[in-house]
């Protein structure tokens, strides 16, 4: 039993903390719930901060807690924030109240779009590069030279396909802005 125990221990031990000790013993609860409100973090966060504390036998103030994160989401279920996070590739948890929650996550998925798409041109860039690098290489062989066109042209294919996904999601991403900014 004792053996157990101990490796529960080392288990909890070795987990990833949400918070030092010095945040634990420092104890504003209030403040740390606004912090992960406005990150948009989910109510699981604050089980999260009580495992880390309770390794150092401090107490968490649930009650502070939720009211900071409760602000903290106020700020963070703005409409216009929906595009910022999405746009920085953050992901929503639908954590904003019911009457907004639809609407926030259809802006949010929207904007995450674009971030996917820029992201996934970025990566076919830098793999173009790369191809393009690999060609001036004298030492190649005329076969590997033509897999290496071929892979070429398969990118710019992939990349001119991205790009029209990129242009409509932007687009799309226009039209829900210029809607939010007529709502208010």
């Amino acid at each position: 039993m004792h053996h157990i125990t101990g490796i529960l221990s080392l288990i909890v031990l070795t987990g990833c903390a949400t918070l030092s000790k010095q945040d634990c013993m420092h104890g504003d609860w209030y403040g740390v719930g606004s912090k992960d409100g406005l990150a948009g973090e989910t109510s699981n966060r604050l089980s999260d901060h009580i495992k880390a504390c309770n390794e150092y036998g401090i107490a968490v103030d649930n009650n502070a807690y939720m009211a900071g994160r409760e602000q903290g989401l106020k700020d963070y279920c703005r409409l216009d924030n929906a595009f910022t996070t999405g746009l920085n590739g953050q992901p929503y948890h639908h954590v904003c109240p019911p009457h907004i929650d639809s609407v926030f996550a259809n802006y949010h998925s929207t904007a995450y779009k674009v971030h996917e798409d820029q992201a996934e041109l970025d990566k076919i860039d830098n793999d173009l590069s790369s191809k393009e690098s690999q060609l001036r290489d004298k030492k190649l062989s005329e076969k590997d030279r033509s897999r290496i066109r071929d892979d070429i042209r398969s990118l710019d294919r992939q990349r001119d396909r991205v790009r029209d996904n990129l242009h409509l999601h932007e687009r799309q991403l226009d039209y829900l802005r210029h809607e939010a900014r007529t709502a208010r």
